[in-house]
This record gives C-alpha cells, sequence and structure tokens, in this order.
C-alpha cells in the first residue's frame, strides 16, 4: 500500500547551522574519547596480563619504532577532541547556568569555544614537544 504524500523534511534539504555542527561534533568527539579509553585500558590490561611475554615487548618495540607517526597523530587528535569537549562542556553547563542563551550570543560563545578548544590543545601540544 503505497501512501501518496510528502515525506517529512530531512538533513539534506536543511543548511548546516553553527550551533548544530558544534552539537554534532560534541557527540562525536565525547564517542571517539570513549572508544580511545576502552582501547587504553583493554592494552594496559593486555600488557598487565603478559608482562613476561616476548612477543608482546617484541611487537611493542616494532610498532612504537615503525609508526611513531600513527602514534603521535592519534594522540594529538585525541587531545584535540579532548579541548574540544571539555569547552563545549563548560559552554553547556554555562548555558544551564542561564547565561549566553540569546541567539546572537550563542554563536558568539560558539565561536569563542572553537578559539579557546584550539589554543589549548595546541599550547598543549607545543609543551608536549618542548618538554
Amino acid at each position: 500500500m503505497k501512501i501518496n504524500r510528502p515525506l517529512s523534511p530531512h538533513l539534506t534539504i536543511y543548511k548546516p547551522q553553527l550551533t548544530s555542527t558544534l552539537s554534532i561534533f560534541h557527540r562525536i568527539s565525547g564517542a571517539f574519547l570513549a572508544i580511545m579509553l576502552f582501547f587504553s585500558i583493554l592494552f594496559l590490561k593486555i600488557g598487565d596480563l603478559n608482562l613476561t611475554f616476548y612477543y608482546l615487548y617484541r611487537y611493542a618495540f616494532f610498532f612504537t619504532f615503525y609508526f611513531y607517526w600513527l602514534i603521535l597523530s592519534v594522540v594529538n587528535f585525541s587531545l584535540l577532541a579532548l579541548c574540544y569537549h571539555m569547552s563545549n562542556g563548560i559552554r553547556h553547563l554555562l548555558w544551564d547556568l542561564g547565561f549566553f542563551l540569546e541567539l546572537s550570543k550563542v554563536y558568539t560563545s560558539g565561536i569563542i569555544m572553537l578559539f579557546c578548544a584550539a589554543f589549548v590543545a595546541v599550547s598543549n601540544i607545543i609543551r608536549f614537544y618542548f618538554s
């Protein structure tokens, strides 16, 4: 039975807005951080169980020696996701307190939050490389 009526509006017809984009990336960064936490705990548990296992150390040395750039990029991307997620979380807490709820202030706080997250992430990356 085919119903002859229009479909409800879908995401493809909407113009992306700053608020919806920041909300989507907040969820994506939270999921990414949860996955990174799971894998770090998993790898720590595997390393804890096999402390005398020779091949585990050989594999870890091979991975860290030949794929150093991959490890650094994952660490830097995780740091960027963490800084974004925390600064957007602070923005949400300020919203819960009743601040910045007008539409113009919502956009302004979003742009300020992006700059703060980028500044904190870049400063931590620089601090990591020069320490």
